[in-house]
């Protein structure tokens, strides 16, 4: 397995997005942008959801565990720092091990499993916009970025999990996780044009800085994992 990673602040004065690599284990978090402390927010659930999964192995149980224990943390922080209540993050996170993938997430951060420009599976956004076009509402003037789940101190733990068992995973497969500031303007139809099998990840990093350097108003942190 090979992987690369990338953050950038884009046009913001800070950059409120993390991330976290190893080599079965991958977390990108964006700080909820409209909450003061969202740079702290991202940093401090990579470093516990890391830390959990450091002594623990990667299952249904654990996940529920590692969530609850990193807002756990959370409260800490802000019962140390009333002023950080109100902080939070987005989270999406890849475990790989010899019997599957799995994919859980809380926001708008995505993940991608991509074959040969295939797009097998994308996370479903939690935000206002993908909420109404699910009940077949216009969303035509509702913005992508608003988000209906973010983990922080105060409010319910709501995130989504999706395996991918070994049998679905193909050698040369590519696992792309990122941030929504990437998406302004890395779209489905570039990721199907450049995650090919005769591109390097190096290649693939440098088409999507030049895709978004000096173009994105976000922060954007991207991470490309590809199996062997």
């Amino acid at each position: 397995m090979i992987f690369v990673s990338y953050t950038d602040k884009g046009s913001r004065p800070t950059n409120q997005d993390a991330y976290f690599e190893s080599d079965k284990f991958f977390i990108v978090c964006d700080g909820v942008g409209g909450n003061a402390y969202g740079d702290i927010a991202s940093k401090l659930a990579c470093t516990a959801l890391s830390d959990f999964f450091k002594t623990n192995a990667f299952s249904k149980a654990h996940f529920d565990k590692a969530f609850e224990s990193t807002q756990l943390q959370f409260r800490e922080m802000v019962s140390k720092y009333p002023e950080m209540k109100s902080m939070s993050t987005t989270v999406v996170m890849l475990t790989l091990d010899k019997e599957a993938a799995n994919i859980a997430w809380i926001g708008d951060s995505r993940l991608y499993h991509i074959r040969n420009g295939q797009i097998l599976f994308v996370t479903e956004d939690h935000s206002l916009k993908n909420d109404l076009a699910k009940k077949g509402e216009d969303t035509i003037h509702i913005k992508r970025n608003i988000i209906t789940k973010s983990l922080s101190a105060n409010h319910a733990i709501e995130y989504s999990l999706h395996t991918i068992p070994k049998e679905k995973i193909k050698a040369g497969d590519f696992f792309f996780l990122c941030t929504d500031g990437v998406l302004e303007n890395v779209t489905d139809e570039f990721i199907k044009s450049h995650f090919q099998s005769e591109y390097a990840l190096e290649k693939i990093k440098e088409l999507i800085l030049q895709a978004c350097e000096g173009k994105t108003k976000d922060n954007y942190t991207f991470e490309i994992i590809q199996t062997n």
